[in-house]
């Protein structure tokens, strides 16, 4: 199977792209408390050398490969033996019958230099997001699978699964949007908000399937990425670009008619006190320096009204921060109560907590 990658004339200018990450690091720039971190300096600098060098229109082949996606071809990863585990009790021909390119060259933060997959990585790659997407299905209780299928613009690796495009990213964001959906299928366009969104996977899985107002707060290039992407993606869809401001009376009648919004991690600090239905964050704490992670904590609990969702590492070490996050780390005052609390199904090193918060 040949790979088709998009025509780059959906590709932002050189010009434009650093005009506008100019402009979120300026907003960011104004409260120090929400700059990178040193483990996020790092990647981030990793990550603007691939997109100048590769474009926008290649991100799942480059950086996306740093927002949760793994390549993982080694049957002894963990990952990959829950899925054979779930297979084992579960078997299906399946896998067997995917479909992958026949050549795919990735980048990573571990070199500046493409990596080209042997034909065996390719098999084992296909094996494995294949047996995620059956352990998806299992965890789809609202039928979202049904509904998606990965957007071919970004490029991502060429799988074809009973005839539809899957990646590993849209199985965990069809398991994560469940999660969602579970808190506020009651709530009547819930206003959620996302920490550190990397691409807007999962916004893309909500917003495809959902009513509500979708919020991305994050750190530049990720949010040049997900405002590229959603915005290309949804073009039917109501966008309300990242902006600077100072009263968010200004913007409130204009952001609520929107479907999916943009704002740099800072600009939460506009937002009134229970603004949010629901605020999430994955796989983004541990990442920062610990003062960092207690503010955030402490901000979700000020900003929802009522979920606050963590998937999160159950134990991880960021040695260039200083931080050592475990599951029990992460807590919230008596007014809120964990009303889920589970090992992640698709990834076993994380876990999946959503805390609501009690009347009063």
């Amino acid at each position: 199977m040949d790979s088709k990658p998009i025509s780059p004339t959906r590709e932002v200018s050189s010009e434009a792209f650093l005009a506008t990450m100019d402009k979120m690091m300026t907003e960011l720039e104004k409260d120090p408390r929400y700059l990178p971190s040193e483990f996020w300096r790092d990647i981030n600098a990793k990550n603007l050398d691939m997109i100048a060098k590769q474009g926008l229109h290649n991100f799942k082949r480059t950086v996306s490969q740093n927002y949760y996606n793994w390549l993982i071809t080694r049957v002894r990863d963990l990952q990959f033996r829950s899925a054979l585990i779930f297979w084992f009790f579960h078997p299906s021909f399946k896998p067997l019958s995917a479909q992958i390119e026949n050549d795919i060259n990735l980048r990573f933060t571990t070199s500046d230099k493409n990596v080209r997959l042997t034909k065996f990585q390719r098999f084992k790659y296909k094996i494995f997001a294949s047996l995620v997407w059956l352990q998806m299905l299992k965890h789809d209780n609202h039928g979202l699978a049904d509904k998606l299928a990965e957007p071919t613009l970004g490029n991502p690796i060429q799988i074809l699964h009973e005839g539809k495009l899957i990646t590993q990213d849209l199985a965990n964001s069809i398991v994560e949007c469940n999660v969602i959906v579970d808190q506020v299928k009651d709530i009547e366009n819930p206003k959620i908000a996302e920490i550190g969104a990397g691409s807007g996977r999962l916004a893309h899985a909500y917003v495809s399937t959902r009513t509500g107002v979708y919020m991305i707060f994050d750190i530049p290039p990720a949010l040049m990425v997900s405002q590229w992407y959603l915005s290309n993606v949804f073009q039917d869809k109501k966008i309300f670009q990242f902006r600077s401001f100072e009263n968010f009376a200004a913007i409130q009648d204009e952001l609520e008619s929107s479907d999916i919004a943009f704002f740099s991690a800072n600009q939460i600090e506009h937002f009134p006190p229970h603004y949010f239905d629901l605020i999430l964050s994955i796989s983004t704490l541990p990442e920062m320096h610990p003062s960092q992670v207690s503010m955030y904590l402490a901000m979700f609990a000020k900003v929802s009204s009522k979920f606050i969702y963590l998937k999160q590492w159950l134990n991880w070490k960021n040695p260039l921060d200083g931080t050592d996050m475990k599951i029990d780390d992460y807590k919230f005052n008596s007014e809120w109560s964990i009303v889920m609390d589970r090992v992640d199904p698709l990834n076993p090193k994380f876990f999946n907590r959503v805390w609501k918060k009690l009347p009063a």
